[in-house]
């Protein structure tokens, strides 16, 4: 008697992956759909030390790779989305598995096509730009609260809303 395992399907939009990311408070998973491996990204935005409302265009990294042998997340550095650019954390070598995987992420961040079915999106049930628990069930398709949703959708010139945030496999 054999018992097959099913992976869970993908719950995010591979193209909201860039407004996703760069939201705020991210909580991504990315799984590898041929190997079933996956990877843990938290992508949090800097506040301004003086003004505690105003965001920086500055983000921490930290991931958490499957069997790496280490418990948790580790920072694997800094993104800054003005230029999509990124500097590795301290203690973190050129050609880790941490710094290759963080040069993936903001590769796919900057094009999210390169993800095409080979690799699923999911979120943890908190919003990607406050990062509080999600709690209305439309939220679940956007990974993001009705109002922060709100809030990115006004600051949203030149992506298409309705194609960006359409569910997968609807």
């Amino acid at each position: 008697m054999s018992t097959q395992i099913r992976a869970a399907r993908p719950n995010l939009n591979p193209k909201s992956l860039p407004t996703l990311a760069l939201a705020g408070r991210a909580n991504i998973t990315f799984r590898n759909n041929e190997q079933l491996t996956h990877m843990n990204v938290r992508i949090k935005q800097l506040r301004d030390k003086q003004d505690r409302k105003k965001m920086l265009p500055i983000y921490y990294v930290n991931i958490s790779l499957l069997a790496d042998g280490r418990s948790g997340h580790q920072f694997a550095g800094t993104v800054f989305s003005e230029s999509l650019t990124y500097k590795l954390g301290k203690g973190v070598t050129p050609n880790s598995r941490l710094a290759q995987a963080l040069g993936w992420v903001v590769a796919a961040i900057k094009n999210p096509a390169i993800l095409g079915t080979r690799v699923g999106l999911f979120h943890n049930g908190t919003c990607c730009k406050c990062g509080l628990p999600l709690t209305h069930p439309e939220s679940i398709n956007t990974a993001m609260g009705p109002v922060c949703l709100e809030r990115v959708k006004a600051a949203m010139t030149t992506v298409d809303f309705a194609e960006t945030f359409t569910p997968i496999g609807v």
